[in-house]
């Protein structure tokens, strides 16, 4: 519960004389020329209050002077500054009340002393005041001061509330309570020299709005000043929070719930947190439940927190000031402003270089800071480097700004290198950051365009006969050209021999130079030609018959480098490089070459011939796979399985078109009775041989399947009566070889299976 006190006091006097009420008061007794104070006067007054009492305490002094006589008199208060007595109007009665206000706030008794100074009459005789009469003390009691602790202006309806006062330790006291009130407890004892009160209070069952009395009497029977105690009398108690909900952004601020009563509460927010107060850093609503734990009165409540963005202040952390008008200006409506010399206006003027810095509160409250370093144009470095820089073929070089200050830098250059220089050795845009010891930067831009040096390609070298001219091109129009035979012209003529060298410049100069040897030959030109490089299978050879051209000087010398042959022609059968040579009677040698690429030939080994017994199935291999197979059966495939007796024979060729063969005979040991079919049949409905049947003697069980080239099934029996007509799904197959497969069971159980091909013809 919040404790405070509650006093309520009337206004203060000034302990010296405020100001003279003067009543008149007509006595009919005589009077002696003197002015006096009358003896019979109250001593002891008790402090104003705001009860019945007047609110400034009177007293009241009844003096006596001259009969029938005006006469005048000063006077002072405690020793204050003499005041004369009704003023310029004087006093026509021997008798006179004076009545003066006081009041006490001193917290002990106060004395007042009233003392007459001086008295005279109209004419301005003086008049005697005797010293027994001349002044009068009065006591002024100091006012009771209550109080009331533990206090708060708001309860609920129909509870109990418990409150504590403090009245003087000889004081007593009177406590008023309202209609419908009831004073539970009225209980006092003596404390620390002073009257500890409890008092237990219990409000009625409605709204409204009351208060209760509190009065103190002291020992001199003074009453204190009344103590009210307005109380609003509610069904429940509320909750209000800070009307400044905005969070600035970045920063975060604390909720705060205010409840209007005073009790034990249980806090639960949406955000789970069970802390009174709870602090966020993100707008939205926040919702709260509040529990009176006394009795369990649930209250929600909620706050809108909306985020504000923070001021942006725009400086830069290093600015650059123009020297004739250094001026910094930051306005934005709505704005206040704090610079660092404490200045409060939107524009700062700074005179010289240094550190500075602001602060920005914005309208809605919030605010940012910026710490900044200026520095005046005239003091600032300058950045001396060349805008374009010219490079040819591979130069290189080193790449330094030159600064007109001489002070310590930092340099960044753009490939983020942090040296005074960098090598270029490369085209393209380059820049450098420089940062001077205040942290002041300043950045210079070059462009390196390389040239590439002039391409000249006077070509191979070049061999000239008797007779010969050859015209060397350097290329490279416009370009400066100096050959090493004195000419300085894009093309010269040779027609001898020799190393002839140029050197050309172009527009940018950039230069490079070519040479070209120039063979010379006594004789007519001639040339040799071998022909192309040949390939060839193992075990073949080729001729290779050399082609002269041209008119050479005879006899001609052949040389087969590293066969030791002199031979016009020459047989190769061998994997391998050629070289030949011939050479004229004029020692002018031409030379050619080819290869001989030998290619393998397939290994073929269909094994020994032999026999064996009848519906043994057997397979032969021709090996050397992924290969082209021929076999004296018409297959095709690498592998075949025979059941018959015979020559076989396979002929195997590579991708190369190498070929290699081989033969093997079979034999069975017995002789079982012919079963077939014949090599072609003829459906073309002439009546003969319109059909294909299988043909032999003991058989029982027949299986026959015909299948085309690409290996798709077109007829199948088990029936040796049944033939094929050549038909497949309703169509007449191409005239054409076909694959059979058959296998036949005889009367005795025993079974063979054949294969082989037969023709459809027309």
């Amino acid at each position: 519960m919040t404790r405070y006190k509650a006093k309520l006091k009337h206004l203060l006097v000034k302990t010296n004389l405020v100001f003279l009420l003067l009543c008149t008061a007509v006595s009919g007794f005589s009077q002696n020329d003197t002015v006096r104070i009358n003896s019979d006067y109250q001593i002891m007054y008790c402090s104003a209050t705001n009860g019945t009492v007047l609110p400034m305490q009177e007293i009241q002094l009844l003096l006596e002077g001259p009969k029938d006589k005006k006469w005048y008199v000063s006077f002072s208060v405690n020793n204050s500054p003499a005041m004369i007595l009704n003023g310029d109007a004087g006093i026509d009665f021997s008798e006179y009340n004076m009545s003066l206000f006081f009041k006490n706030t001193s917290g002990h008794i106060k004395n007042y002393t009233i003392e007459l100074k001086e008295a005279w009459l109209e004419d301005l005789s003086p008049v005697v005041i005797p010293e027994e009469y001349k002044s009068a003390t009065i006591q002024v009691m100091p006012l009771a001061d209550p109080e009331i602790d533990d206090y708060y202006p708001k309860a609920k309806i129909n509870t109990s509330q418990n409150y504590s006062a403090k009245v003087g330790k000889n004081s007593s006291y009177s406590v008023w309570v309202p209609k419908g009130t009831t004073l539970l407890e009225n209980k006092s004892k003596i404390e620390n020299n002073k009257q500890e009160i409890k008092l237990k209070i219990k409000w009625p069952n409605n709204e409204t709005t009351n208060y209760f009395k509190l009065i103190e009497t002291d020992a001199f029977g003074c009453n204190s000043d009344t103590i009210f105690a307005g109380l609003e009398i509610v069904k429940s108690f509320q909750i209000t929070f800070d009307t400044n909900n905005t969070l600035c952004k970045g920063q975060s601020i604390v909720l705060s719930p205010i409840t209007d009563l005073p009790s034990d509460y249980s806090y639960l927010w949406s955000t789970g947190e069970n802390t009174k107060e709870i602090s966020v850093n993100k707008e939205g609503t926040y919702n709260l439940t509040v529990t009176d734990l006394n009795d369990n009165q649930v209250v929600k409540s909620k706050v809108e927190v909306i985020t504000q963005e923070l001021p942006a202040i725009n400086i830069e952390d290093h600015v650059v000031l123009d020297d004739e008008n250094p001026i910094i200006d930051i306005f934005e409506k709505g704005s206040s402003y704090l610079w660092s010399d404490g200045s409060t206006d939107s524009e700062l003027s700074i005179l010289e270089s240094g550190s500075y810095s602001v602060t920005l509160t914005s309208s809605n409250g919030c605010s940012s800071t910026k710490s900044f370093a200026t520095k005046m144009k005239s003091e600032l470095f300058e950045i001396n480097l060349p805008e374009i820089i010219q490079m040819c073929g591979n130069q290189k070089m080193s790449l330094e700004p030159n600064l007109s200050i001489d002070q310590e830098y930092r340099f960044l250059w753009k490939n983020n290198s942090t040296d005074s220089s960098i090598n270029i050795d490369q085209a393209g845009d380059y820049w450098v950051k420089i940062t001077d010891p205040d942290g002041f930067q300043k950045t210079a831009y070059t462009q390196v365009i390389y040239h590439p040096n002039p391409i000249i390609d006077l070509g191979t070298d070049i061999t000239l006969w008797d007779g010969e001219t050859a015209i060397l091109d350097a290329g490279n129009e416009n370009a400066e050209f100096i050959w090493n035979t004195g000419e300085n012209t894009q093309r010269i003529s040779v027609n001898s021999g020799g190393v002839f060298v140029v050197e050309i410049s172009d527009e940018y100069n950039c230069t490079n130079k070519d040479s070209l040897y120039v063979h010379h030959r006594k004789g007519e030109k001639f040339g040799l030609f071998l022909g192309e490089d040949h390939s060839i299978c193992s075990g073949d050879s080729v001729l290779i018959n050399p082609i002269i051209e041209g008119n050479p000087t005879l006899p001609l010398h052949y040389n087969w480098l590293g066969l030791g042959s002199s031979s016009t022609e020459m047989y190769l059968k061998e994997d391998g490089r050629y070289c030949l040579e011939v050479t004229d009677a004029n020692g002018n040698t031409e030379s050619d070459y080819l290869d001989i690429n030998l290619l393998s030939t397939p290994k073929i080994d269909l094994g020994q011939d032999f026999e064996t017994y009848p519906n043994k199935k057997i397979v032969l291999d021709a090996g050397t796979p992924n290969c082209f197979y021929k076999w004296v059966t018409g297959d095709i495939t690498q592998k075949i399985s025979v059941q018959t007796e015979g020559r076989y024979w396979v002929e195997v060729t590579t991708d190369s078109n190498c070929t290699a063969s081989d033969t093997i005979n079979i034999g069975f040991l017995e002789n079982y009775p012919y079963v077939g079919l014949p090599k072609a049949f003829s459906p073309n409905g002439d009546g003969h041989n319109d059909k294909l049947f299988v043909r032999g003697e003991d058989v029982k069980e027949v299986n026959l399947s015909i299948y085309n080239r690409l290996g798709h099934k077109l007829f199948e029996t088990t029936n040796i009566n049944n033939g094929w007509d050549g038909f497949f799904k309703g169509q007449l197959q191409d005239i054409d070889v076909y694959v059979y497969v058959l296998e036949v069971t005889f009367l005795d159980g025993k079974t063979i299976m054949k294969k082989g091909n037969v023709a459809l013809l027309r």
